[in-house]
């Protein structure tokens, strides 16, 4: 088998795994590999080949984790929102906003619950008690974690 070709696999097996157990790091290490394999194409030797992978693995790692960590865990959009409050703007509403959905696991005051919006899953928060099955609307996202709906129970 070619050194190439196992560069790409490998990639492929990290980029699998990060899948399954997304931890924002295995990806890097998919992308150092696929690299790799590119420069493996020109004939690199395999030494060169495994201190190309650690590097481009490692400072992929080190200079992209942190900003993607925010763009998808919804901290990027936060500070985009404060801007805007800073400049006397308004924070834009969460895109849900106003929607209709089913709660799928019970609401409970200062507890976590779940709905369903159009096939999505979302966690989500209630003021009151809404059980399985009832409709709900979104009034928007918790302030600080725009991953987290806050709902009450649609009439």
């Amino acid at each position: 088998m070619s050194a190439p070709l196992l560069w790409f696999l490998l990639g492929l097996v990290f980029l699998f795994v990060e899948l399954m157990a997304p931890t924002l790091v295995l990806i890097f290490f998919s992308a150092g590999a696929w690299v790799t394999a590119c420069a493996a194409l020109l004939d690199i030797p395999p030494d060169w080949q495994l201190v190309l992978f650690i590097l481009v693995s490692l400072l992929t790692l080190l200079l992209l984790r942190r900003h993607l960590r925010a763009v998808f865990g919804g901290r990027a959009r936060r500070a985009a929102d404060a801007d805007a409050d800073a400049q006397g703007g308004h924070a834009p509403d969460h895109p849900l906003t106003g929607r209709v959905g089913v709660v799928s696991k019970t609401l409970r005051p200062g507890e976590v619950g779940e709905v369903s919006i159009d096939g999505s899953f979302w966690r989500a928060v209630a003021e009151t008690e809404i059980h399985a099955g009832r409709a709900v609307r979104v009034l928007g996202a918790r302030p600080g974690d725009a991953l987290l709906l806050r709902v009450d129970a649609a009439e």
